[in-house]
């Protein structure tokens, strides 16, 4: 293929050429003359999937040929060939293995990081061995690092890392992929130099930046018929720019620095990289104003001696546009309805962006119009079905059942899957969710499953595979992992198949099941490696392991419409190219942290600097930028600040600003108004075609048939503050929807003193022994309060509060002959025909026949004055039993009605009688009653609250906030 020099070849594809096709058309160019078989021989490196199956696609294009054979430069690890090294260790062991010595430095040094990030350090020591591995960084190099002048956190991880050494060199039992990998192409390298073979070994499209791949292409370029294919080589960069590459820290973040330090390994000047082929970039005009705007910091002095020879700036910037959205989603929308364009044009076009975020927003934006992006990253599987359903499952094994974990699992399309009684299961399901809701305990029990199950024959059986599978007791001690993986899995199968059968439901079918499987045999087979672990542990492992998985569908996507990563950029080959999420902190993206070594160790070590990242971020964006069409996105804010442009972006627009002599302004402004047409579409696209009017405060008026008949004296309260609260919940029977899973509030707490109280009254405890009282108190905590802690809080504030309450219930005993608990009484309102209810926390009755009222309130006692105006319970109260509501006691004279405040303050509140007799609260309820059955009077929300800020239950129903209450309210008579 190629003719004999005595020097190495490296051949260059300039930014804006499609690589792919230009490998072919210079292979076809250089190997014209070569027999079937020498192509059948010819070897091809690649360093991304996706540039395999791209160059495979070039290919069959034709004409029919043997192919050359093309492989990934990571597959060298793998080579079988080199039998004398040994195969390399899973990833997935050596991570185990990494989990265990992190396990034991955390359990010795706790303040290093939180056990819950275990799994984290265990990821980036594993990231540093390899980096470790590939670039030839011994521990004993680590360990000479002088951390004298450093804290003392950098002194103990360098000395955790001496740990590492027997993963190294002879002393590892397994290398590990980085390592074999590194250990074949010196194998490989020292056969070359001895025995070269003859047929041709091209490396195509990898830049070096990895140690073992840059020792791989020094390897081939020194042989007979070996050839280095660069990609995106910046040919026109001068020499004196070249040379001032030496320093890696300025030059390291220039996206040519790792051709310039690949030429130096090899023993090359940039200035002899030839090109591959005669195909011509998209706009070369661009390429010089790009390559010009990334000039390294210390020579951008150029950019007035050079910027005047770019001409008219107005041409290079053609088919380049520059979106500013105001937002993220306005920039999603934006790039949306140009793919949508894109598709009906019949043109390929690929979005590439770091940012998983936008590329979401993008495809959820697409799907207004049914188009599915093919995204390059897939699905994660941790979000697929299985793999949600597989964490929720892990998430059972190591902590208590509640309600919300029930049916969040329940509801899962792969529970009880595949199955032609899914129905009854969603039914029951549903039947449960409503149950839990209103009567279920906080978490689930056998017990009280079974009893809801009983209510409903046809919900037994399914009722007792909830149970045998739901309700199992939690191993207590830590187990071997392995252990832990065979209980998750069965559950999860038993869980997925439902009951009845040893079928696993859809639990491992299709895409991402499979993927699922995959893991979890993986996981399966190095167990042994994971140790014994904690159920918080192993849940926490199986997340992070489940994090790696993929599932990518190549046959779903739209075959035009592509999502690319920054990597991928020197695939190339699409119609139009649109560059998002362009701001700082994103492309490029900030240097992950590292726990293990900072900046100048790593430097003083031999490793890799995290600008590293940034030059090759930096380099995908020169090549991206040379498209035919080329869009560059960015929003001005992010979800909660103003967000800084990409300096490769500003860099561009500084140039272009200054140098108006070459039209830079105007090509500018012409950028951003290409983008301004498109960004105007898609606002007017989102925004809704006819403008609604926001609500009006609502005043409903139901036919007086429809109207409530029957109230609580407690609801009267509310008539009057909120009338809309008795309109959705008597007229329209609206009950608000109880928590899923019940907390540990006020009204929880004041639904168990009432309890204690109540049960204290009528078993007839002496009220001078404050220990009886706290036994029925324990025993009702205990109970209804299954938080251990806010049970300790509320018994504590019951013992602060018990000798005030007994000191007063010796006072009120002394004035009762009988006490009457939790007494029900209902009574006619006059000519209204609505009936009042009441259900009495206590009713004493005196020597003389009196009665005495008594309501206890553990939250905020009403005052005199809101009881007068408002708060109209115990006069009420007081009023029916006068007038013989309560058959118990029949009617009686009343003495006196007091709120008996259990609370902090423990203040009693009695009811205004003398203000208030009962005749003029009766007649007043009698009036207020009668206004309600005229047709006129409406249900107005919120009418008089006690706060402004008050919350009502309804206040959604009422699209409140699109009123306030100073607007009037606007009735509506309904029929």
């Amino acid at each position: 293929m190629f003719d004999p020099t005595g020097k190495p070849r490296i051949f260059g594809c300039a930014p804006g050429v499609d690589f792919a096709q230009a490998l072919v058309n210079g292979l076809l160019t250089h190997g014209a003359n070569m027999s079937p078989e020498d192509w059948a021989r010819t070897e091809i490196y690649v360093n991304t999937s996706r540039m395999q199956r791209r160059i495979r696609d070039v290919f069959d294009k034709g004409p029919a040929r043997l192919l050359p054979r093309v492989r990934l430069v990571t597959d060298l690890a793998l080579d079988p060939v080199t039998i004398d090294i040994p195969p390399p260790v899973s990833p997935l062991r050596r991570r185990l293995e990494l989990s265990q010595l992190v396990a034991t430095l955390l359990d010795q040094q706790p303040d290093l990081a939180p056990r819950s990030s275990l799994y984290d350090l265990s990821d980036s020591l594993a990231t540093l061995m390899d980096e470790m591995q590939g670039e030839g960084v011994s521990p004993d190099q680590v360990a000479a690092i002088d951390v004298s002048n450093h804290s003392g956190h950098w002194a103990r991880s360098k000395n955790f890392l001496d740990i590492i050494a027997q993963f190294f060199g002879d002393t590892a039992e397994a290398p590990d992929k980085e390592a074999r990998q590194r250990a074949v192409i010196t194998a490989l390298a020292k056969r070359w130099a001895s025995q070269p073979p003859a047929h041709p070994i091209i490396v195509a499209g990898s830049t070096g930046s990895r140690g073992a791949t840059a020792l791989f292409m020094q390897a081939v370029a020194k042989l007979p018929q070996g050839a280095i294919i660069l990609p995106g080589y910046d040919f026109d960069l001068p020499g004196n720019v070249w040379a001032a590459m030496d320093d890696k820290l300025t030059a390291e973040d220039h996206p040519q620095f790792r051709f310039r330090h690949l030429m130096e390994l090899i023993g090359f000047d940039p200035s002899d990289v030839a090109t591959w082929t005669d195909d011509a970039p998209a706009h070369p005009a661009r390429n010089k104003l790009v390559s010009l705007s990334l000039r390294p910091a210390p020579v951008t002095d150029q950019w007035l001696k050079e910027g005047p020879t770019l001409g008219d700036l107005v041409t290079a910037t053609n088919n380049l546009t520059l979106l500013e959205a105001p937002s993220p989603r306005a920039e999603a929308e934006t790039i949306a309805l140009r793919l949508r364009q894109a598709v009906e044009d019949g043109i390929t076009a690929a979005l590439i962006s770091p940012d998983r975020m936008l590329t979401r927003q993008v495809t959820a934006a697409l799907d207004r119009w049914d188009i599915k992006p093919d995204d390059s990253a897939g699905t994660p599987l941790q979000l697929s079905p299985p793999g949600r359903m597989l964490r929720h499952v892990a998430a059972l094994m190591e902590t208590v059942l509640t309600s919300e974990t029930l049916l969040t699992i329940l509801k899962h399309p792969l529970c009880h899957s595949e199955r032609e009684d899914r129905g009854d299961h969603l039914r029951h399901t549903r039947e449960l969710e409503l149950h839990l809701r209103r009567h279920g305990p906080p978490f689930p029990t056998r017990d009280a499953l079974e009893g809801w199950a009983k209510t409903d024959p046809t919900r037994q059986a399914w009722a007792k595979w909830v149970t045998d599978t739901f309700i199992v007791p939690i191993a207590s001690e830590p187990r071997l992992l392995a252990h832990h993986l065979q209980d998750h899995i069965s559950r999860a199968e038993k869980i997925c198949g439902g009951p009845d059968t040893e079928e696993s439901g859809g639990l491992w079918r299709e895409k991402a099941g499979r993927e699922a499987l995959r893991i979890c045999n993986m996981l399966e087979q190095d167990a042994d490696a994971g140790g014994i672990l904690g159920n918080r542990d192993y849940s926490a492992l199986f997340g992070a392991v489940l994090s790696q998985g993929v599932v990518r569908d190549r046959d779903e996507g739209h075959p035009n419409i592509l999502i690319w990563g920054t990597l991928e950029a020197r695939v190339h080959g699409v119609d139009l190219t649109i560059l998002g999420g362009m701001n700082d902190g994103v492309w490029p993206e900030a240097p992950p942290p590292d726990p293990w070594l900072n900046r100048k160790m790593r430097a003083e070590a031999g490793l890799l600097l995290p600008e590293r990242r940034i030059g090759l971020s930096a380099h995908d964006y020169q090549q991206a930028v040379a498209g035919k069409d080329v869009w560059i996105t960015r929003s001005k804010r992010s979800a909660d600040a103003e967000t800084i442009p990409s300096r490769w972006v500003n860099r561009l627009t500084n140039l272009l600003n200054g140098l108006p002599d070459q039209n830079g302004q105007l090509a500018l402004g012409q950028m951003r108004a290409r983008a301004d047409h498109w960004a105007a579409m898609a606002a007017k696209l989102s925004s809704p075609v006819h403008q609604t009017p926001p609500a009006k405060r609502p005043s409903p008026c139901p036919p007086i048939t429809s109207r409530p008949q029957k109230l609580s004296v407690t609801r009267i309260k509310t008539l009057i503050r909120d009338p809309f609260a008795i309109y959705a919940r008597n007229v329209l029977r609206l009950n608000p929807l109880d928590p899923l899973s019940p907390s540990a509030d006020a009204p929880l707490r004041g639904i168990i003193v009432h309890k204690i109280l109540e049960r204290f009254i009528k078993e007839q405890r002496d009220p001078t022994d404050p220990a009886a009282l706290m036994q029925i108190a324990q025993e009702e905590f205990d109970a209804q309060c299954p938080w251990p802690t806010i049970r300790a809080q509320w018994i504590a504030r019951m013992e602060r509060s018990v000798d005030k309450f007994l000191a007063d219930e010796q006072d009120r005993q002394a004035q009762a002959v009988t006490c009457n608990t939790e007494s029900w009484g209902e009574i006619g309102v006059n000519q209204t025909g609505v009936t009042l209810t009441c259900k009495a926390d206590r009713i004493d009755l005196s020597a003389e026949g009196e009665a005495l009222i008594y309501d206890y309130k553990t939250g905020t006692v009403p005052s005199a004055p809101q009881q007068e105006k408002f708060d109209k319970q115990l006069l009420l109260e007081a009023a029916m039993v006068t007038f013989g509501a309560f058959k118990t006691i029949g009617p009686k004279p009343v003495k006196s009605a007091t709120f008996i405040g259990v609370n902090t303050t423990m203040k009693n509140s009695a009811a205004p009688l003398k203000k208030q007799p009962v005749d003029q609260v009766w007649a007043e309820l009698d009036t207020l009653f009668a206004n309600w059955q005229r047709l006129d009077r409406g249900y107005t929300a919120r009418l008089a609250l006690f706060l402004k800020n008050d919350i009502s239950p309804y206040d959604h129903l009422s699209r409140f906030g699109e009123w306030d209450t100073s607007d009037d309210p606007a009735p509506v008579v309904l029929t």
